[in-house]
């Protein structure tokens, strides 16, 4: 297959053609030239953005046992509607996603639009206890592994997951929260939490954890990361262990750089988060990791709920939202930061946390592209939702940026013509 992208103004820090407009001839599945050349299907890419293809590191599609949130399918149509030519799926479905043949069920499933990739459960069950097969699930195709959203709390269970993946070359994903600490707590504790009356969970919570799980780390050696960061100390002792050289990543959620707790005031559960949105003084400090370089990318969190488990009072309501669709106007609303470094968090760096080869706008790379435009509007609603959930903060909201096409080797997804 021969396509153009005409007129692409290339977003891409690792391209020779950053922040300049090109003509991009893909053939086969690969960037064959740049600059004037024909081609019979061509797509005309003036006005808009054109960026590696984008990476998510933390989402979930709840197959099997929860298809009733999303499935393998919508999940995917999510995905690619929202920009995203990869995805990692985390492995909290019912069962867990901890052997070999659930890696083969999600790769059955798979649709040439969106590549998975999957992080397979550290423990048997998610128990917490005993190690899964880790070297057969590496050999299945395993580029991490994690608990979902669960902490890795045991000491245990975590060095020799630590010790078993340095071998493997993979991460292991943390949640960082200490399970007494954040047990039934509803949001951050504080000021906030306190007038709303609900239980808060301090940002002591996640400090404690990543202060001991970089301990560990540098005892054990190999890699971790830290997913869905959401406290200032975090970032602050991530950056340390950076100078010192540990083998640490770690990711923010897109919602965590534009909401905190005072969001929650008026008690709607698309707003309830796990981790929770903190406070302001911790949103800024994880706008300034990621424009440091402290924080390595910024993943979706994607998080489906159907309507019996959110459309109830704020404190049964299970914590979560979707956002692979409404993703890019989400990081859009990130204006503190260039957008060249939020589509790097997004391509280079999410791949980099998983070990895999770079995918830029070069002569001979593969094509993975985004299509985005910056000005265009539109709103989140039943006719133009591709997940089976609802659960968004922007509901019915008009937004500003809409991705319009894809590119995943040869195949090509256009949403906006």
């Amino acid at each position: 297959m021969s396509l153009l992208l005409k007129n692409a103004l290339v977003i891409d820090l690792q391209s020779p053609y950053h922040n300049k407009k090109k003509d991009i001839l893909i053939e086969k599945g690969f960037i064959k030239s740049f600059g004037t050349a024909s081609s019979r299907k061509v797509i005309d890419c003036s006005g808009k953005i054109v960026t590696p293809g984008w990476f998510d590191l933390n989402s979930n599609f709840c197959d099997p046992g929860y298809e009733f949130k999303e499935d393998i399918a919508s999940g995917t149509k999510a995905a690619a509607g929202g920009g995203f030519t990869d995805v990692n799926l985390m492995p909290a479905t019912n069962p867990p996603l901890l052997s070999k043949s659930d890696v083969e069920y999600i790769k059955g499933k798979e649709l040439a639009e969106v590549d998975l990739h999957i992080s397979a459960a550290v423990s048997q069950g998610l128990d917490g206890e005993n190690l899964t097969e880790m070297i057969d699930l590496r050999a299945a195709g395993v580029k991490s592994f994690c608990e979902g959203d669960l902490p890795i709390a045991n000491t245990k269970l975590l060095l020799k997951a630590l010790q078993y993946t340095s071998q493997l070359d993979v991460p292991v994903f943390q949640n960082a929260r200490d399970p007494h600490l954040s047990d039934n707590a509803q949001m951050h504790e504080g000021v906030v939490s306190t007038g709303l009356g609900l239980k808060g969970e301090p940002s002591l919570s996640e400090e404690l954890i990543v202060a001991r799980d970089l301990g560990i780390l540098k005892y054990s050696g190999g890699k971790i990361h830290f997913s869905k960061i959401s406290a200032a100390k975090s970032v602050d002792l991530i950056r340390k262990a950076k100078k010192e050289k540990l083998n640490v990543t770690c990711d923010v959620s897109v919602h965590h750089l534009i909401f905190s707790d005072s969001n929650l005031s008026s008690f709607d559960s698309t707003f309830k988060s796990l981790p929770p949105f903190r406070s302001e003084f911790d949103r800024k400090a994880l706008i300034k990791g990621v424009k440091d370089g402290t924080i390595d990318a910024i993943c979706s969190d994607h998080r489906p709920q159907d309507t019996e488990s959110k459309k109830l009072e704020f404190d049964l309501a299970d914590p979560g939202t979707i956002s692979l669709q409404t993703f890019f106007p989400a990081l859009m609303k990130v204006e503190e930061i260039p957008l060249e470094i939020l589509v790097d968090k997004v391509t280079h760096g999410s791949r980099k946390v998983l070990g895999l080869d770079e995918v830029s706008i070069k002569k001979g790379g593969l094509a993975k592209f985004t299509i985005a435009d910056m000005k265009s509007k539109w709103n989140l609603d039943k006719q133009s939702n591709l997940s089976k959930s609802v659960n968004s903060p922007f509901w019915e909201d008009q937004l500003v940026g809409k991705v319009v096409g894809t590119v995943n080797g040869e195949a090509v997804s256009i949403f906006d013509k």
